[in-house]
């Protein structure tokens, strides 16, 4: 008989400590095109601004971790975030948190993120010698890149949870200072992708039914069971602890190891495989273009931070076969707003000071 997942027993446990909507610091200003909607939930107009953006549209053509040539099955960019938005739904409707403030930081948490995952990100670090980060990069898009420069004007604290919503390899530590909300998306994202990129390893065969960990099988079979096991976890260890919590019980400490194991056996090990470094020397080519074609009008790294999988793609084939003779991109019409100006694409600035509180 299979295991029946209850969560009514942890329905609203959270709910003392859930952000109001009314207490939001507000945005950087008023007189944007979506003023005549803010008498709705502040955090409900952030997700419509979001889902309405170039950014967020693109992710469909940036890649989560394999390339969809492998198998048109795996993963995007923009599968994930869906992926951590449901999640961050169904936590925070359970708990009893702010789920349109959650749903809102969910939708925006990649929105900066470059082509070719976390490749793109460590090329711009190498090339630029400038400590580049898609968490801060998704606050920058949202602030000053969307709507040609003017930015979507969200609120302060969907903007924060944005920016603290990546981790890395290392440990998932909680910051104290940020919204319950926040520190859920954090969470669900880790679930989300932990899961979802073991799924696509063994998919496109990069991962070996003889080579998987035994510590899967305490999470379940499948996908599904997976998930849903330790998203019970997640949210009993919250509920218990009176906040936001997934380091205290076995299930966390087993979640902790699985995610090693992954950053071992396939983020890390991804990286020295033949195909890796292709695309690592072929992304370089086109950031040499880039930075030959702007001549110093735009910064070329913002450029390539821009561009989806397959623009990086077409451009490079381009290069080497006689010459680029087009550059109808859509990351071209992004950063054509930008000529001439300094956009410092590692200065995330986020100052509460700028934010004005909008009364309805």
């Amino acid at each position: 008989m299979k295991d029946k997942w209850n969560f009514s027993d942890y329905k609203g446990a959270l709910s003392r400590v859930a952000f109001k909507s009314e207490n939001s610091l507000g945005r950087r200003f008023h007189n944007d095109p979506d003023s005549i909607y803010y008498f709705l939930d502040p955090f409900l107009l952030d997700t419509e601004k979001i889902r309405l953006s170039k950014s967020y549209r693109r992710l469909a053509d940036k890649r989560q971790v394999f390339p969809p040539n492998l198998q048109s099955n795996v993963r995007n960019r923009l599968i994930h975030t869906n992926d951590v938005v449901d999640l961050a739904l169904i936590f925070s409707n359970i708990l009893g948190l702010n789920s349109n403030l959650a749903e809102a930081i969910a939708y925006g948490h990649d929105i900066g993120h470059t082509p070719f995952g976390h490749l793109g990100e460590r090329l711009i670090q190498n090339l630029s010698g400038r400590n580049f980060a898609h968490h801060v990069m998704s606050v920058i898009v949202a602030q000053k890149v969307e709507r040609k420069g003017k930015g979507l004007n969200l609120t302060y604290e969907t903007l924060e949870g944005i920016l603290n919503h990546s981790r890395g390899a290392g440990e998932m530590k909680v910051n104290n200072n940020v919204s319950e909300e926040a520190t859920l998306v954090m969470y669900a994202d880790k679930i989300a992708y932990t899961f979802s990129d073991f799924n696509d390893a063994i998919r496109v065969g990069y991962l070996k039914e003889k080579s998987l960990p035994k510590i899967i099988k305490y999470f379940g079979e499948n996908q599904r069971g997976r998930i849903a096991k330790t998203s019970l976890e997640f949210i009993k260890e919250s509920s218990e602890e009176g906040k936001v919590s997934f380091s205290k019980s076995e299930c966390s400490r087993r979640f902790a190891e699985l995610r090693s194991w992954m950053y071992d056996n396939v983020y890390h090990t991804l990286d020295s495989e033949s195909s890796r470094i292709e695309t690592y020397n072929r992304l370089k080519e086109v950031a040499s273009f880039l930075k030959d074609y702007f001549n110093g009008k735009i910064d070329p790294y913002f450029a390539i931070s821009c561009m989806t999988d397959g623009e990086a793609n077409d451009m490079f084939k381009q290069i080497n076969n006689g010459g680029v003779n087009h550059l109808d991109y859509g990351f071209i019409e992004i950063v054509n707003n930008f000529i001439g100006k300094n956009l410092d694409i590692t200065d995330v600035d986020l100052n509460k000071s700028d934010f004005v509180k909008i009364e309805n």
